[in-house]
Formats: structure tokens, sequence, C-alpha cells
């Protein structure tokens, strides 16, 4: 039977090297007064722990990280690859963008957090995660009071940290 590993990578990133075993050529064993195997007979007996690491490797599906670390490394992400775009719509189309809105209420405080040490285009998620619109008119297009419109309903909501 053979498997194959195609699960191995994330993002195009190496989640798990290839098992020792599978990276040097395979050695057939004979047993003691064995003809010369064929291809379909060639076999390999794996120590106890490569069998195990094999089996669990083979159930392991997906790799995720926490929460707080996928909203960092998606935000660094979405800042460094939008920091010259001048179109906001360019902005809040980025994929990682999408991503974070798709993280649901969970993100929130985690963007409060981020607006309040850097203002920037967090609006539109806010908006989108909440349904919430509390800035006020007169702020539209002033970045840093249109902010803090958003940390003011952040605590008034329950996002003092």
């Amino acid at each position: 039977m053979t498997t194959t590993y195609s699960n191995r990578f994330l993002h195009n990133r190496e989640i798990a090297p290839l098992p020792t075993w599978q990276r040097a050529p395979i050695v057939p064993l004979l047993a003691s007064g064995q003809s010369s195997p064929s291809l379909s007979d060639l076999s390999v007996r794996l120590a106890d722990k490569e069998r195990a690491m094999l089996e669990s490797y083979s159930v392991t599906r997906s790799f995720r990280l926490p929460a707080k670390m996928e909203f960092c490394r998606l935000a660094a992400e979405w800042k460094q690859e939008t920091y010259w775009d001048s179109s906001v719509t360019q902005k809040i189309l980025h994929p990682s963008y999408q991503q974070i809105i798709g993280m649901g209420p969970i993100a929130v405080g985690w963007i409060l957090q981020a607006l309040r040490h850097d203002a920037d285009f967090w609006f539109d998620a806010l908006t989108a995660i909440t349904g919430e619109q509390p800035v006020l008119i007169e702020h539209a297009g002033d970045i840093q009071a249109m902010a803090n419109d958003w940390l003011e309903w952040g605590r008034l909501n329950g996002y003092d940290s």
C-alpha cells in the first residue's frame, strides 16, 4: 500500500519534514533462504517510533495557528502588501483583510488593540463583524477621529483591555 503525503505543506511552507526513513533508499529485507524479491515484495520494517510517527502524521490533515497568532500574521501580511495602495477598496478587498473579517467576533478586540496603536483602515472590518457604525458623520475622512469613535464604542461594549 502506497501512501502519499500531499498535506505536508501549508501556505507553501513545509509544516513537517519527511521522516528519515522516507528519504533513505529502500533496502529489501530478505528472510534467509528467500529468493530475490520482486518490486511488489519489497518492504521495510519500521521501528515502532517511526510507525507511530507515520500513523499520527497520516491522521494530521491540517495545521492551524492559535487564533491570536493567525490574526497577527494576517494583519502584518495585509499591512505589508497594501502599504503603498492609495485605494481603500484595494486595501479592504485584500485576502488577508477578508480572512480577518472571516474570523468573526473573536477578532474585534484585537482589531481595536491595533487601532489603539496605529489608526488604520480597520473600520470596514469592524462594521462587517459587528454590524455597528459608531463613527460620527463629522468625523468621516479623519482617520484618527474615526479610530477614536471605534475605541469609544469598544469601551462601551466591554473591549477595555
